[in-house]
């Protein structure tokens, strides 16, 4: 279907977009090792900036030809809680981006495989280490 299926990814990009608008969110954060989910978050043509965390220097160039999507190659990570972390390393050192603004976070559980886009998560930046 047009959503990728029941529990496809792209519903999971519509939703994430819904509910950055809804929540007004600073910036959608995709990670993505072959670009698709970034991809589906960008037909949907959203007010909020489209960030792509990817591994593959391949994928980071193939989005730069995607609408409203910025970048940036990044370091494997194993689990959720280091995709959070790196969020917020990231996007601080931006100085776009402040403590307490609201991301919502897409990615796949394991991290790393393609296709696997199972995960909306809203987030408040913090620079605050546990």
């Amino acid at each position: 279907g047009w959503f990728g299926g029941p529990c496809g990814g792209g519903s999971v990009a519509r939703a994430a977009c819904e509910i950055a608008d809804f929540l007004d969110g600073k910036a959608l954060v995709a990670f993505t090792k072959s670009g698709d989910t970034a991809r589906r978050l960008s037909r949907y043509r959203t007010a909020q900036p489209i960030l792509a965390f990817t591994t593959e220097e391949s994928t980071r160039s193939q989005l730069a030809l995607s609408w409203g999507v910025e970048s940036y190659v990044v370091p494997h990570v194993d689990n959720t809680d280091a995709m959070v972390d790196l969020v917020d390393a990231e996007l601080l050192k931006l100085n776009r981006y402040s403590d307490g603004d609201t991301m919502v976070i897409t990615a796949g559980s394991p991290p790393g495989v393609p296709g696997t886009t199972n995960m909306v998560r809203v987030h408040h930046l913090s620079g605050e280490r546990a």
